[in-house]
């Protein structure tokens, strides 16, 4: 059963399905970019402080290395979701049928509709008109829920980031 029969149509709802995947994997880019400099400004600002600081309320200072731990652990725990890449290549063990020797046996308007089948896989079945907040656990099969996770990760880290620069402030009030 045809899902569209106009090639043209086709081709039009392939190309706006991967501009689609584009950005979602964009975003993703962006918010994994994110895990990783976070905790080394924040590594960098504790060992200054460590190393230079009055020291005036150690505790505070202890509570700074235990969130910056945290904060490391976090964004390993994020970073390691599936990329698209990944995600690619589990659809096409699933499909024999999407091996590029099987692909370029079929009509275009049968390779099109393969293909955006194959998209909208990898993009989610469901259209989330909000962000879902993740746990680095979290089953990632598509790329909208990598986004989530990803994106809650980064949001996370910040929020320990936060509580590291709180944390040495307070620990250099006398």
């Amino acid at each position: 059963m045809a899902l569209v029969t106009d090639l043209d149509t086709l081709k039009l709802t392939y190309d706006r399905m991967r501009e689609e995947s584009r950005r979602l994997r964009d975003a993703r880019a962006h918010f994994a970019r994110g895990l990783g400099p976070a905790p080394t400004s924040a590594g960098i600002a504790t060992a200054v402080t460590a190393a230079f600081g009055q020291h005036q309320n150690r505790g505070w200072l202890y509570a700074a290395l235990a969130l910056l731990a945290l904060m490391v652990l976090v964004g390993m725990l994020y970073v390691r979701l599936p990329a698209y890449r990944q995600l690619y290549a589990r659809r096409l063990r699933q499909d024999p049928g999407l091996a590029p020797g099987q692909l370029d046996q079929l009509r275009p308007e049968e390779w099109y509709e393969r293909m955006i089948a194959l998209e909208r896989s990898l993009y989610g079945d469901q259209i989330e008109d909000r962000n879902r907040w993740l746990a680095p656990f979290a089953t990632v099969d598509d790329l909208q829920t990598g986004a989530d996770a990803e994106r809650t990760g980064a949001l996370a880290v910040q929020a320990l980031w936060v509580g590291v620069m709180i944390c040495l402030v307070v620990s250099q009030l006398g």
